[in-house]
């Protein structure tokens, strides 16, 4: 028997609203501060990208953005079309996360993540995977700057 892979069960929004709280609680965790929610939109993309696994490969808390950036420019050539093709994934996560307060948005634009309010997954190893990228990618991005400096990191400028 062949099993048929199901897309629509990585892109629900309960699972990507956790998703972006481990985000976001990692984030928290390494400045005290949440990201703002321009920086969660790669956040998906990346961290639920297959084919970008292997680039996590060598890595920890300490590697940082940039230095993950060097060692793979391969992420900046499609950034734009995967930030474009998970827009409206990401924000119906940010919207439903925010509805059951796994996530909360501020008035300044700061995403936060509850981390309490986040479902207990069986552990599969495709899970973990993600939700370790997203904590990485919150460590990374706060250790990074500010929001400018990491879309400019990955490419994106004003």
């Amino acid at each position: 028997m062949e099993l048929a892979y199901d897309i629509y069960a990585d892109t629900n929004p309960a699972f990507c609203a956790a998703v972006l709280a481990e985000f976001c609680a990692s984030h928290s965790k390494t400045i005290g501060v949440p990201p703002s929610l321009i920086v969660a939109y790669p956040v998906l993309p990346i961290a639920m990208s297959e084919d970008l696994a292997a680039t996590f490969a060598h890595t920890n808390h300490s590697t940082g953005l940039m230095s993950w950036l060097h060692r793979s420019p391969r992420i900046r050539e499609d950034f734009a079309k995967r930030v474009n093709r998970t827009l409206q994934i990401t924000t119906t996560a940010v919207r439903f996360g925010c509805h059951i307060e796994m996530l909360r948005l501020d008035n300044e634009g700061l995403l936060s993540g509850d981390l309490k309010r986040v479902p207990t997954y069986e552990k599969t190893s495709g899970i973990s995977e993600i939700l370790s990228r997203a904590r990485l990618l919150g460590r990374w991005m706060a250790a990074a700057g500010s929001a400018r400096v990491i879309m400019e990191g990955f490419g994106v400028t004003v």
